[in-house]
């Protein structure tokens, strides 16, 4: 048996939308139709779950030093 492909989040497209807020956001895009669905989802949470830790460790340490 093969192993299943291992899938980045780099690999995945990026789609840039507009947030209510005016901001603009980078998402990654996942086909449904896609043969390796359960990994190129699993890499898309990771990468959003790790953007997520470093937006708030920022904010953590812009709070505790404010210059």
């Amino acid at each position: 048996m093969t192993e299943p492909r291992k899938t980045r989040a780099s690999d995945l497209p990026t789609k840039r939308v507009v947030a209510s807020d005016g901001s603009v956001i980078q998402m990654k895009v996942v086909q449904a139709e896609s043969p390796t669905l359960g990994a190129d989802l699993l890499a898309a949470f990771r990468s959003n779950v790790r953007r997520i830790r470093e937006d708030r460790r920022d904010r953590q340490r812009a709070a505790q030093n404010p210059s």
